[in-house]
């Protein structure tokens, strides 16, 4: 899900590390996560009713850009997530690692409790693609239907980068599934990380039944395997 976003949005700013240390606070292992990963970071775009003219929402009124060069192919998502605490409003995070680039991201949304803050879910991302491979944004009609959009993008992609990010597997497949089942994208979240759990599950059971010597033992969690494997199929069908 990597989008021509339009001149109009452009930012094209470095952002110096030791700005962020200083206004979060960073202790000495964020300091050295960034230091040992991260080799810079530039707010790319910025999107908002008027820089690409969508309409405005309640809750969202922009959407940063952030490309990060990694110095690792496997960014830590502290370093994320302690950029993402500094900035209220939604960041799609552009990782550059070589010659490859992925997106990453979490849903914030605005704290029932207070409308002042807000809470950071899960990260999501894509697998490594082509820095060229690029496509025109979608038609929305307003800026928070545009996040929400790139929101289930991420959880369309299968990623296999980082322990720290969820994994979906084969939700691509049950697209139109969740669509028809779900309506919201906190349902679409809850759905798809439903699904990730169960898949875990299987795996982890699957292999412990490999490994198991007494036939007791592999009846019993055959039983278990078949219960689990019935509660993923009644998610995706």
């Amino acid at each position: 899900m990597l989008y021509r976003y339009p001149p109009t949005a452009k930012v094209d700013k470095i952002i110096p590390k030791n700005k962020l240390y200083q206004r979060g606070s960073a202790n000495h292992r964020i300091e050295r996560l960034f230091v040992e990963q991260v080799e810079s970071i530039r707010w790319a775009y910025k999107l908002s009713p008027h820089t690409i003219n969508l309409n405005d929402s309640e809750t969202i009124k922009e959407i940063q850009i952030f490309s990060i060069v990694s110095r690792v192919e496997r960014l830590d998502t502290e370093v994320l997530q302690f950029i993402d605490k500094l900035i209220p409003s939604p960041i799609i995070f552009e990782i550059v690692f070589e010659d490859k680039i992925k997106v990453i991201a979490n849903y914030k949304r605005q704290s029932q409790a207070d409308s002042q803050k807000f809470v950071l879910g899960k990260y999501y991302a894509t697998d490594w693609q082509d820095l060229t491979q690029r496509e025109d944004l979608p038609i929305v009609f307003g800026i928070a239907d545009l996040y929400e959009y790139f929101i289930e993008q991420l959880l369309l992609s299968t990623n296999k980068a980082s322990p720290n990010v969820v994994l979906i597997p084969n939700i691509k497949a049950n697209l139109s599934t969740m669509t028809q089942k779900t309506d919201s994208i906190e349902d679409k979240i809850a759905h798809a990380e439903k699904v990730a759990l169960l898949t875990k599950q299987i795996n982890e059971l699957q292999k412990r039944i490999y490994k198991e010597k007494q036939f007791n033992r592999q009846v019993e969690m055959n039983l278990q395997l078949q219960t689990l494997q019935k509660q993923l199929k009644d998610l995706t069908r």
